[in-house]
């Protein structure tokens, strides 16, 4: 009866072993077939199978999206199961929803570029004045959907959305293009990878201009007080101006990110007050910057890194932002001729310090310890309005 008892044993183990290479042999198939797209970073910190991700992921690659033809990462966005890309009414900053979860600027959504987070201060999204993302220099999109808040905090509540930029091995030599579409759409690109020296290097610039869809807006919200001074029916306010560079230096087990996103003349959408605005234009601009090293065999089964980051945000508006028409009424008298106008700036800096440590000493199990600094300075504000706020009305 033992010996029975122990040759069963025998012939579970020896199963569970022959399905564990089965599964081992069938990854390295579906990796060797599909190739990062069979693989995500963002669920654990670390590459892994996209099958073996403890969370619900998706990882779009460059070549899904040239087959999509997709030019803007809303595009892109839309495709995601799981995922609506919606707008605020202000200036249509894209909400990136994740099964219906989202508030009014879609805080509960993180955005990283290289795993580094975009996230900005004044309201803990991506910025208000946004103006697309290209995808020109995108290597793959890995989402998270569904929270990733244990991992990269409460910001991830709704998902998360990892943008990776090309480096040389992914743009070998020289690339232009132009593009012009509807809606006077205008955009000139260039891309580069290639060495220089031991050091391999990626460069990425693109100029850009849309005048956006012309939507009517046949009622806004100056006509539920008095639609003779009301704008409406007209046309959202949906134009900007862009310019994108990055650069990206790897030598070794060191890496290099630097971008700069400037946007300008981007219109204010529906109205900053849902009440047509068709002169009013906004700014932003975003620098950022990361250094990284990364060695995954520092010794027998540990492996490790560190990430120094920097971003710097502002927001501007050139030109008065007009939240109701000439002549409309607060309740203290009409505005006149100018209307209700106001001007909202921002500019903040933030610094993040982060370091791991891999042990993967354990068969089928590895250890992931983590340690972070963050100094987050929103260190000027200004304000121009043409009214005061009452708050006993």
């Amino acid at each position: 009866m033992g010996e029975r008892i122990n040759a069963i044993w025998l012939a579970a183990i020896l199963a569970v072993s022959e399905l564990a290479a089965a599964q081992s042999l069938e990854e390295e198939d579906l990796a060797l077939a599909y190739g990062d797209k069979a693989s995500v970073s963002i669920a654990t910190g670390d590459k892994q199978s996209l099958r073996r991700a403890p969370s619900v992921a998706s990882v779009i690659t460059a070549e899904d999206i040239a087959a999509m033809g997709a030019t803007d990462l809303d595009e892109v966005m839309e495709t995601v199961p799981g995922v609506h890309v919606g707008r605020m009414g202000n200036l249509y900053a894209p909400l990136y929803i994740f099964r219906g979860i989202y508030t009014q600027y879609n805080a509960q959504t993180l955005m990283l570029v290289n795993g580094v987070p975009m996230t900005t201060l004044f309201v803990g999204n991506r910025g208000n004045i946004w103006g697309g993302l290209p995808l020109e220099n995108v290597a793959r999109i890995e989402v998270i959907r569904g929270p990733g808040s244990a991992l990269y905090g409460a910001d991830a509540f709704a998902g998360v959305i990892n943008i990776v930029t090309k480096t040389a091995s992914d743009t070998p030599g020289t690339q232009v293009g132009v593009r012009i579409g509807s809606f006077n759409s205008q955009d000139a690109w260039a891309l580069h990878g290639g060495k220089w020296g031991e050091v391999d290097v990626s460069a990425y610039l693109r100029v850009g201009k849309t005048a956006g869809t012309r939507e009517t807006l046949n009622a806004d919200n100056q006509t539920r007080f008095n639609a003779a001074l009301s704008l409406a029916p007209g046309s959202i306010n949906v134009g900007h101006d862009a310019l994108d560079a990055t650069l990206n230096l790897g030598y070794g087990k060191w890496r290099l990110n630097v971008g700069y996103k400037h946007r300008d003349n981007v219109g204010t959408g529906a109205g900053i007050a849902s009440a047509l605005d068709p002169a009013g234009k906004a700014g932003s601009r975003r620098f950022n910057a990361d250094l990284s090293w990364t060695d995954p065999q520092i010794a027998r089964d540990w492996g490790g890194g560190f990430t120094a980051s920097y971003l710097h945000y502002a927001q501007l508006i050139p030109d008065h932002f007009r939240l109701f028409p000439a002549g409309s009424n607060s309740g203290g008298g009409a505005f006149g001729s100018e209307g209700a106008v106001a001007a909202p700036f921002t500019w903040e800096n933030q610094v993040r310090l982060s370091a791991f440590a891999t042990y993967s000493g354990f068969r089928n199990h590895k250890l992931r310890f983590a340690v972070g600094h963050e100094d987050l300075n929103l260190y000027k504000t200004a304000e121009y309005r043409n009214f005061t706020y009452n708050p006993g009305t």
